[in-house]
């Protein structure tokens, strides 16, 4: 009898494909390394650098606010003012710090004098008297500035009604004025009188006449409101009316145009 031979069906096998995690892969010494807890340290050196660093930023910081404070302060501050006497070359003021006096120069606080009322004087007359044909305008015009507002207005109606500069211009004034004196009065220390001699040259008809006068002038001062200013050329003192008088007879002589 024969024995049949029966062929078996192979075992199947599936193989499921696997991928391995990389994070779950296990390799000995290292899954340990990751797991410890890591320790960081920073240099002590470092550490004080940084804080050095940071100080010396501070530092430089109040540095910075205290100069530029300085220098606000020595922008709005009154300047330092030294005085010396030349004469003698000795140190008078510093830093408004008085010294002293000498002969020739002495300290003290700013007061209208006697001397300011004659210089105020002086110019005054010195622009109304004094003809110069290239300045005459604003000579008048200077002299109106020294004046009281309404007494400047006054004297201005009055040179226009009069035509006095239109006068001078046609006859071609040229005046030198001489001071001789300038005197305070002593009732009234607001009454400046100023003395002094007018030659004039001016031209009539075609020919060139010369005129010698002796004027008198008594002018009535008032303080200035604004102290020192320019229009009263520092002197504090505006003129608030005046009047003039020819002291003799005028001396006069033709002069001939030809020579």
């Amino acid at each position: 009898m024969k024995e049949s031979t029966a062929v078996k069906p192979a075992a199947r096998v599936e193989v499921s494909s696997v991928e391995a995690d990389p994070i779950s892969v296990q390799r000995p010494g290292v899954f340990e390394a990751i797991t410890h807890p890591v320790a960081l340290h920073r240099d002590p050196a470092d550490v004080r650098t940084i804080l050095s660093l940071s100080w010396m930023g501070v530092l430089f910081a109040l540095l910075l606010v205290a100069s530029l404070g300085f220098n606000v302060y020595q922008y709005w501050r009154r300047p330092d003012r030294i005085v010396v006497d030349r004469s003698s070359g000795r140190v008078l003021m510093i830093n408004d710090r008085e010294y002293g006096e000498t002969e020739a120069v002495k300290l003290g606080p700013d007061k209208l004098t006697n001397a300011d009322k004659q210089y105020l004087a002086g110019e005054f007359v010195k622009a109304i008297c004094q003809v110069d044909p290239a300045t005459r305008p604003r000579d008048i015009e200077r002299a109106l500035r020294m004046m009281v507002p309404n007494s400047a207005l006054l004297f201005a109606r009055y040179l226009k009604q009069t035509g006095v500069l239109d006068k001078q211009r046609a006859e071609s004034w040229q005046a030198v004025w001489t001071p001789q004196d300038i005197s305070v009065d002593g009732a009234d220390p607001y009454t400046v009188r100023v003395i002094g001699k007018q030659e004039i040259t001016k031209v009539i008809a075609g020919a060139a006449q010369q005129e010698t006068r002796q004027l008198s002038l008594t002018l009535k001062l008032v303080a200035d409101p604004q102290r020192r200013a320019d229009r009263n050329l520092r002197s504090g003192f505006l003129v608030a009316r005046f009047d003039n008088k020819e002291l003799g007879a005028p001396v006069g002589a033709d002069v001939s145009a030809n020579q």
